[in-house]
């Protein structure tokens, strides 16, 4: 791969992680009106079920879905 090929993709994924999508707007909301405490739940609930999908997907089921 090449340096140019690779720059433009680190400069793509910073930009769409940088975006706010319907998960972060979520937690936000949850913080702003519940507090703290359920914000960080919410936040932990969120990152768990990235880890499982992204688990599951790791081990085949990613492909078995297509």
């Amino acid at each position: 791969m090449s340096i140019d090929l690779w720059l433009t993709f680190v400069a793509a994924s910073t930009a769409l992680l940088l975006i706010p999508g319907p998960t972060v707007l979520l937690v936000l909301s949850y913080a702003l009106s519940q507090g703290k405490r359920v914000a960080i739940a919410s936040a932990s609930g969120v990152a768990l079920g990235d880890f499982i999908a992204m688990s599951l997907s790791l081990a085949g089921l990613g492909a078995l879905v297509l």
